[in-house]
């Protein structure tokens, strides 16, 4: 509160232009103004984000699953992972877009390629770091593989791909916009090209704003998430 206050005052006193830095003041009544057309862009990237956040999740715990099960697997895997990972979602969106077309698709995908990379990198290290004497011990019973995978590994992984879901999040809206200003019709992406193009400044802080308040409600419906899938990591070790 107290650095947007002095941001107003710093406007107002300082006699800056509207269209070189707008008030606080002025950019929040141009959202109630407008609010009318920011439904429609906010409904298109949430649905791109939460679509592509839990796409990526899935091919990213999934694989992390799979790579600890099958060793030979990860040796495949991993170069091709750490590949795609040096290579900026700008420059693979193009070929998103001619490949699926202009549709959500693309935007799904790109928001997935950049979100499943935490969640693989977290659940392995959660497989990894399992307790080896329970996986001894369903061993011991008489139990499989499969059974060590379904009882030991994949309870395992939960918590560690759920940590890196929470990082994906924060990346999944920037991610959806990314996608939107280089092929979109709708989005807040579109919404801020076409601010920009208009000289639009108030327009497009309102557009970051969406960003930044859609992506915290992304992190906290994660943290949700977590407390009501790992109950007992949430709660706190009881004192002596």
């Amino acid at each position: 509160m107290v650095l947007i206050a002095a941001w107003e005052a710093a406007v107002r006193l300082g006699d800056i232009a509207p269209f070189v830095l707008p008030a606080p003041s002025q950019i929040a009544a141009t959202a109630l103004e407008r609010a009318d057309l920011l439904g429609p862009h906010v409904v298109t990237t949430a649905t791109e984000a939460v679509l592509g956040l839990a796409l990526g999740a899935t091919v990213g715990w999934a694989l992390a699953v799979l790579t600890a099960t099958v060793p030979t697997t990860g040796q495949v895997a991993q170069p091709v992972v750490l590949l795609s990972q040096t290579v900026p979602t700008v420059v693979l969106a193009p070929l998103m877009i001619l490949w699926a077309g202009y549709g959500i698709t693309a935007k799904v995908v790109l928001v997935a390629l950049t979100v499943f990379f935490p969640v693989l990198v977290a659940a392995s290290a959660a497989i990894r770091d399992v307790d080896a004497e329970h996986a001894d011990m369903v061993a011991g019973l008489g139990g499989t593989r499969r059974h060590q995978l379904w009882l030991v590994r994949l309870p395992a992984s939960v918590p560690g791909a759920l940590a890196g879901l929470r990082i994906a999040a924060t990346y999944a809206v920037g991610a959806a916009v990314v996608s939107e200003y280089l092929a979109g019709e709708s989005g807040i992406g579109v919404l801020i090209q076409r601010s920009r193009k208009a000289y639009a400044v108030d327009q497009i802080f309102v557009g970051i704003a969406l960003i930044a308040i859609l992506s915290g409600l992304m992190v906290l419906a994660i943290v949700a998430l977590r407390r009501a899938v790992t109950p007992w990591q949430a709660s706190p070790a009881p004192r002596p």
